[in-house]
């Protein structure tokens, strides 16, 4: 096997086969690696082209007009749900890069598959589908951390970004300069999505090799994929590991049912060992409590004036039944009466480059109608334990 770096940010391996592949690194937002995509495919002709992209993301960039007409409700029945709504933050970000440098982020993957569909060469998607890795990420992240870590985006602004840090990026990918920041704060985030695809990539792009192929992903993911050829090993892994998505705690999946059977206990309590007058008083202060909050959530996130009625009426419920959540509730209700189709997703990029869009959008606002009500809910049902423990016992 030969190794060579033939030019910045490409480099060429010779497998004892015969075969050869070049491998590109490319920054999301820089002109120079659309350019640098188009002239490698251009000179060498390959008969193989792979892209750090995922069958899902695929096909979100070639049937984007099928996708604009999509009524939201439907990608909800089809579970595409995670797909769009987990992309928001980061694109939300790549767009105010893409705003500093004029580059669309993925125009460089955009450039290889056009190019492979004009030569006729195979086109491979390499990458990990990206429901698998937010869920690996957010399974392996304590409560603390993803608030840390969403807040933090939530809250970016943009006058952080300078020509510095613009020129940074178009050295390296974009997603792993903010990973590579927060490495030493979420040090399971960076396994995730930077070594195990990393493993993933190298797996796919050697297994798909032709004679001549071209492959185009994060200069980030570079050094990873290159130790994993050198390596001669990428044969014999296993990549049923890394697709695995883990269960949850027992603790995570006790403690829930735990709390709301503590509240329903007091109830029974009360029932029969107080009065009727103090059992009344008891389920009103829940009713008014916890649904009284979860319909503020609604208000604060503008949510129409049903969902905030289904949010008082829902939250009482749901929060003894931790299957079934307020917010689920509120967001399909939000959903229903006020529709959003992709087209909002489009520009929910734009919308959300600062906090205020979050509300213009129809489909963030959704969102936020779901989160709002279920912290709502949430602080509601500690509120009302001690208040019914005092009534009750």
């Amino acid at each position: 096997m030969i190794i060579c770096e033939i030019r910045q940010n490409l480099t060429k391996i010779e497998f004892e086969s015969g075969r050869v592949l070049y491998l590109i690194g490319t920054a999301h937002v820089s002109g120079e690696s659309v350019q640098l995509v188009e002239d490698t495919i251009n000179e060498f002709n390959p008969d193989t082209v792979s892209v750090e992209l995922d069958k899902n993301r695929l096909d979100a960039l070639k049937n984007r007009k099928k996708y604009e007409e999509t009524d939201i409700i439907e990608i909800f029945k089809k579970g595409k749900v995670l797909f769009f709504a987990s992309q928001i933050l980061l694109t939300s970000y790549q767009k105010k890069i893409a705003e500093k440098t004029g580059v669309a982020p993925g125009a460089e993957f955009k450039k290889a598959i056009e190019m492979a569909e004009d030569k006729g060469a195979r086109l491979v998607t390499a990458d990990r589908d990206i429901s698998i890795t937010l869920k690996r990420t957010m399974r392996s992240m304590t409560l603390k951390e993803k608030a840390k870590f969403f807040g933090g985006a939530f809250l970016s602004d943009d006058k952080d970004i300078n020509s510095e840090s613009i020129e940074e990026l178009k050295k390296g990918d974009l997603l792993m300069s903010l990973i590579g920041e927060m490495g030493d704060e979420f040090p399971s985030v960076k396994r995730i999505i930077l070594d195990e695809r990393d493993t993933y990539l190298a797996v796919n792009i050697v297994k798909n090799l032709g004679n001549i192929t071209v492959a185009a992903v994060g200069a980030a993911h570079v050094p990873g994929i290159l130790k994993h050829i050198q390596s001669e090993k990428t044969e014999s892994i296993d990549l049923a590991e890394i697709e695995h998505i883990p269960p949850a705690s027992r603790s995570s999946k006790i403690i829930p049912w735990l709390i709301p059977a503590v509240i329903l206990l007091l109830f029974v309590w009360g029932f029969f060992n107080g009065d009727a007058k103090n059992a009344a008083d008891a389920a009103f202060s829940w009713i008014l409590i916890t649904g009284g909050l979860s319909a503020l959530g609604c208000i604060l996130a503008f949510g129409h004036p049903l969902t905030i009625l289904s949010g008082f009426l829902a939250a009482p419920i749901t929060t003894l039944h931790p299957a079934i959540g307020v917010g689920m509730v509120t967001g399909l209700v939000q959903l229903y009466f006020v529709r959003p189709v992709v087209k909002d997703l489009e520009n929910a990029a734009a919308d959300t480059t600062n906090w205020k869009g979050w509300w213009k959008n129809l489909l963030t606002r959704a969102l936020l109608v779901s989160l709002f009500s279920s912290i709502g809910a949430s602080i509601g049902t500690f509120v009302a334990f001690p208040m019914l423990m005092k009534i009750l016992l």
